[in-house]
């Protein structure tokens, strides 16, 4: 479809679909487009504009997470020609499923084929790192099929959060971190300080650095750090 040029424009489509259907969404988790969970289920979706190899063999890398992988793409103009005939077989042979998205007044998505289960061996340990991250995140920033931009994760996330609390009590510490029942994932964020945001300034304990005050005034992290104060703040 000439009128779908990139591949973010299937995800809002694709997104409605799966929370019409009761799921929770989360775009980019671990290279994953999107990842959608209800109840015990998880769903991956891969987006592309074309049906190609390259797709199917995302398709496959994603059944070690999950047996309901699907792939989405414009709707077909006919889903009687040859091609498209040939593509629904090898899915179906693949045990992958198929989500289109049409273009008709507003982009609609609809489930075309369901994925169905064959003898794929889940990655347990994959799986978990993919859980954890999706349930690390707070804000739902991203979105899926997005190629050079920013992808904003559950570290990055921790991050902004010490900041917060830094920006109020100046330091942070392992024992601040156990008052205020956080989990590990922001004394990862302290230790490792990726981005450069934090000084240690004592065992267990971090301070802001300049990169970290310039931080919480960029204009690309505004809308976590305002949502991440009202969290720091909100018992104050």
């Amino acid at each position: 479809m000439a009128d779908l040029c990139k591949e973010i424009q299937l995800y809002d489509p694709v997104r409605r679909l799966l929370e019409k259907n009761g799921y929770l969404v989360k775009a980019e988790v671990n290279d994953c487009d999107i990842v959608a969970f209800k109840e015990d289920e998880l769903a991956v979706v891969e987006l592309k504009l074309h049906f190609n190899l390259k797709v199917v063999y995302q398709a496959m890398e994603r059944r070690s997470l999950t047996e309901r992988v699907y792939i989405a793409i414009p709707r077909p103009r006919r889903y009687n020609d040859k091609n498209v005939r040939m593509m629904l077989k090898l899915l179906k042979e693949l045990g992958i499923g198929l989500i289109t998205v049409g273009i008709e007044g507003a982009p609609v998505a609809q489930f075309v084929a369901e994925p169905f289960k064959t003898d794929v061996k889940i990655n347990s340990r994959k799986k978990a790192r993919l859980l954890k991250e999706a349930d690390g995140r707070n804000m739902d920033m991203n979105v899926g099929g997005s190629t050079r931009t920013r992808i904003i994760t559950a570290y990055t996330e921790a991050s902004v959060l010490a900041l917060c609390h830094m920006e109020l009590y100046d330091i942070l510490n392992t024992a601040k971190l156990r008052q205020y029942g956080y989990t590990d994932k922001i004394r990862n964020a302290l230790r490792s300080n990726a981005y450069g945001w934090f000084e240690k300034v004592d065992r267990g304990t971090y301070a802001m650095s300049q990169k970290g005050v310039l931080a919480l005034e960029a204009p690309e992290n505004m809308e976590l750090v305002e949502y991440y104060r009202k969290e720091v703040y909100k018992d104050v």
